[in-house]
């Protein structure tokens, strides 16, 4: 899938690049192999597709149980097990999770992530197939690097109640667009409770 340029938010700072940098070298290859899905999330991904004047504190990654393990193994290579990865329930979330410390800056792998909260469940595999040809792939550092795109941050920030992040999110996405159909089928994912639904299509104006 081709890779596309976008200017970064001028939130990343340079402990952040260069960790991602170093990350991305190890997992890449692993992965590409081993051809598991996965693509950058949270923060530094919001950040990567343009969202201004937020800084990103770590590197959140996602990907399938497999690629969490494989992961661990690449990134083990360049920075400190902080936590291996082994299959954790935190509220509000589930999966095969791992932390590391990579130049200082904290990553952590999620592997079959669900998300589970008041409205509703997020399950990441069952997002894979639509994300096939919807994750956001853009070029950093002479890479293509997926993202998982905002319009379901938007979705997973809503139902976690997280103001902050979706108003920031809506605000971008208002400004600068959205994919319309991809959020109607998102929003169409019969886990997903009415309050969050209603929320994002009110910070949308899709009403």
């Amino acid at each position: 899938m081709p890779g596309v340029t976008i200017p970064c938010g001028n939130g990343m700072t340079d402990g952040v690049r260069e960790a991602l940098r170093a990350v991305l070298h190890a997992i890449i290859p692993s992965m590409f192999k081993s051809q598991q899905p996965w693509a950058l999330m949270g923060s530094t991904a919001s950040v990567l597709q343009g969202i201004p004047d937020y800084i990103p504190p770590d590197i959140d990654i996602t990907t399938t149980m497999e690629g969490a393990y494989i992961m661990e193994g690449a990134i083990g290579h360049i920075g400190a097990a902080i936590r291996p990865v082994s299959f954790s329930v935190r509220e509000p979330y589930a999966s095969y999770f791992g932390v590391f410390e990579v130049g200082g800056v904290k990553t952590e792998v999620m592997g079959d992530l669900t998300i589970k909260y008041r409205d509703g469940v997020i399950d990441v595999k069952d997002h894979w197939s639509r994300w096939s040809d919807k994750v956001r792939v853009l070029h950093f550092d002479k890479m293509h690097v997926p993202v998982i795109p905002l319009e379901w941050q938007l979705v997973a920030n809503m139902l976690l109640e997280r103001p902050e992040r979706t108003t920031g999110i809506s605000r971008f996405l208002l400004e600068h667009g959205f994919d319309r159909p991809y959020l109607d089928a998102l929003l169409a994912d019969r886990q997903l409770g009415s309050r969050t639904i209603a929320g994002v299509r009110e910070v949308l104006r899709l009403d």
